[in-house]
């Protein structure tokens, strides 16, 4: 059997000291769902521009169905510059007003997630307020699928209100220990963590 699951969120580009890798936790999600032989559809938004071609390109050469990949004329792909420590723990930079931030829900993509198994989404995508929306949209049209929270938080990218709602609306809350601390210290979230 062969499940359909929805990774709606950021495809961007990381920054590294060593080069740039294609990333973004909800598309690193359908490239492993898609490597375990299952179906993924990543929902994000490219700037038509060099990185956003490059990353169509390689979505579509690891076999990853790029159907529900939008293009923006007015954004660009986005980027996050990556830095370590010299205990070697990530700095991130994340580049605001990006193609991602400007998720459409067009009717065709609300049929996909009204048939999938799963929705994956996370908290940095729904720092703007387009892909917000159309997320809280399609969060409605996925009434009978799971719903998977990827607790992302990343510095100026969420609110204890996005977090909350997040968790609310998640049927699984996939977090680090960075996170859950952060997460347990959010009174308005506590209720939340265990509502199923």
């Amino acid at each position: 059997m062969s499940f359909k699951i929805v990774a709606f969120g950021e495809i961007l580009w990381d920054l590294l000291p060593r080069g740039r890798t294609l990333g973004g936790a909800p598309f690193n999600f359908a490239y492993r769902v898609n490597s375990l032989g299952d179906t993924a559809y990543p929902v994000s938004r490219l700037g038509r521009d060099p990185l956003g071609r490059e990353a169509w390109d390689l979505v579509t050469a690891f076999g990853i169905d790029p159907s529900c990949l939008q293009w923006d004329d007015s954004y660009p792909t986005g980027t996050v510059q990556v830095s370590f420590d010299a205990d070697n723990n990530p700095d991130f930079v994340i580049v605001p007003s990006v193609a991602y931030d400007f998720i459409e829900s067009p009717p065709q993509l609300e049929q996909i997630v009204k048939s999938a198994d799963c929705l994956c989404f996370g908290t940095l995508i729904q720092r703007a307020s387009v892909s917000r929306n159309s997320l809280h949209r399609l969060l409605l049209d996925a009434a009978s699928c799971r719903k998977l929270l990827d607790v992302n938080l990343r510095k100026d990218c969420f609110t204890p209100d996005i977090v909350r709602q997040s968790i609310e609306a998640a049927d699984i809350v996939k977090l680090n220990e960075k996170e859950a601390v952060a997460v347990g210290k959010c009174s308005a979230c506590r209720p939340f963590l265990f509502h199923n």
